[in-house]
């Protein structure tokens, strides 16, 4: 799980307007390739339809919170420690 390198991706593009550019045109497959991500991340974000940063950010965070209910496990290891 890479949500970190997500969150760098955003600020990234929120400070370098080249980034943000290109994060949001048609070179978007290659910005994402500098970054630590999955496949599956990789994938779901040039999937990402969005006409500005917020809204790329917004649907990042919702699919972030998506997975991460999806990934709980109903008995943390923490319980049986």
């Amino acid at each position: 799980m890479s949500a970190a390198a997500i969150d760098e991706l955003v600020g990234w593009a929120l400070i370098d307007e080249r980034i943000r550019e290109e994060l949001l045109g048609p070179r978007r497959a290659e910005v994402l390739a500098r970054y630590d991500l999955t496949e599956e991340e990789r994938q779901w974000l040039l999937r990402v339809r969005a006409k500005d940063l917020t809204g790329f950010a917004a649907a990042a965070a919702r699919w972030l919170e998506h997975r991460a209910a999806r990934d709980e496990t109903p008995f943390p290891d923490y319980l049986f420690a």
